[in-house]
Parts: C-alpha cells; structure tokens; sequence
C-alpha cells in the first residue's frame, strides 16, 4: 500500500512539474517599443520594460544598436555617455541626475543594473529632439519614428528584404510574446480590427532574429510556405508561430527579435 501511495505522488509530482514547465515556457511578455514599423520584442539581455515610475528602460547597447546613437559606458564610476540626434546625454546608474549637452538635469527616475547591463529610459536620450514620440498609456506601448532609426545597425538588415506590395503597414498592433529558449519555439500575439478578414498568406509578421556575432535570419516575402504559421484564436485575435535556430550561449546567442504586423499582397 505504501508503494502504490509513493508511486501516485511521484507520478502527481512529475505531472505538477511538467505542467510547471509548460506554464512558465507560455508566459507572456508585454510588447513595449515600437521603432518607425518595428515592434521590439526582445533585447539583451533583457526585454525593454516599464518600471515602477512608469517610464520604459531600454539597456544602453540598443540605444545604439536599434536607434543608432553611439554609446560608451565607464565600468569604474557606472556612467554612460550616449550620443544621439545632436544630443550628448551622459547618466549614471542609480542617479537621477543626468547632463545634456553639458547642463545638468533631474530625472523622475533612474538607470538600472539588470543582468550585467545597464537598463536607462528611452524617453530621456529623445527629448527635444526632433524624433516622433507616442505613448500609449492604456497598454505601455512607446512608439517612436525617425527616419535615422530606419539605418540604425539593426534595423539596417531588414532592408532589402522587403519585397511585398504592402497593404496596411498597420493592420496588426503586436501585444506579447513568448518564447521557448529550449525548443527554439516563438509565439507573437496580436490583435487587428474585427471586421478584417485576411488570408493566411496575407499575414506579414517576418519576424527578423539578431544574433550576437552579427548574423540574422528573416524569411524574404517571397519565400513560399513562411505565411502558413498563423492561428486565429479568437475574432481578432491571432497567434504567429516560428521555429528559431537555437545557438550555443557561449558562443553566439540571439541578441535582438523585431517585428512587423502588416497586410501584404
């Protein structure tokens, strides 16, 4: 009797754990930045997220990597320098002191360090510039365009791949992710107006994937078969689903997932 008892509690331990599992690959992650037509999903070391001041921290490497500033960081003081759209903005973490072009300003938050990176507000390195930015409050969605942003290093490679007539460069407002680092697994969610009725191959999500050594992979618009990945959940509600390469983290690993969500033809 004892070891019928023991093996059902192993086997409820094994089911609780591998439901555990499955729970915790599925979580979501809220989409936070919008770069011109780019959601940004993922940066390292981590994705940009909203802290508890409500301002968006994005780590100090995309600043030049996906809005094309150019950036250094002083391990010894945790000072970072970035240079971008005319502007010197230089801050250090923990501080909300900054300077901009030289004159000392007082933020209502602070640069962070999170896994080994620092983490400081996007909105600080743009103001009174002449980039475009929209807050959406309701979901903690920062969009910003500036046709410089479009040459920055990353979204540099998406170019030439743009083969498709588009539609409606705006038809799906990309909301979440999840991704599966194990089986190499990547789960967009977006949302698009009830009364929009594509089909399948009309579906442009083209997910492009940044890898450390500077390697990338996006599916040209005209390769067949890459539209068929695409699962309505609910009315306006869909899921995109792509098989990503996974690489050795001591070697190479990815370092930015970007986006679009459009109606192509």
């Amino acid at each position: 009797m004892k070891i019928r008892l023991l093996v059902c509690l192993v086997i409820l331990f094994s089911i609780a754990t591998v439901h555990s599992n499955s729970t915790s690959a599925q979580a979501q992650t809220p989409i936070h930045l919008k770069v011109n037509d780019h959601y940004i999903l993922y940066t390292y070391p981590a994705s940009p997220f909203v802290d508890a001041k409500g301002r968006l921290l994005i780590p100090l490497q995309a600043a030049e990597d996906i809005l094309g500033g150019k950036v250094t960081y002083n391990a010894a003081n945790k000072t970072a320098s970035v240079d971008l759209l005319g502007r010197n903005v230089t801050t250090t973490i923990g501080s909300p002191e900054i300077s901009v072009n030289g004159e000392p300003l007082t933020m209502d938050t602070v640069p962070i360090m999170k896994s080994n990176a620092m983490f400081l507000p996007v909105s600080m390195l743009l103001k009174d510039t002449d980039a475009q930015m929209e807050w959406d409050s309701r979901r903690g969605l920062l969009k910003l365009r500036h046709d410089s942003f479009t040459e920055s290093p990353v979204l540099m490679k998406f170019m030439g791949q743009d083969l498709a007539k588009v539609i409606d460069a705006n038809a799906f407002d990309l909301t979440s992710f999840d991704w599966d680092q194990k089986q190499g697994i990547l789960n967009i969610y977006a949302t698009y107006k009830s009364d929009l009725s594509p089909a399948f191959k009309q579906i442009d999500f083209n997910p492009m994937i940044v890898y450390s050594k500077g390697t990338y992979s996006v599916d040209p618009y005209s390769k067949p078969g890459s539209f068929h990945k695409v699962k309505i959940t609910r009315a306006g509600h869909l899921v995109y689903t792509k098989n990503i390469g996974t690489t050795n983290a001591d070697s190479d690993y990815i370092k930015y997932i970007t986006s679009v969500g459009r109606l192509i033809q």
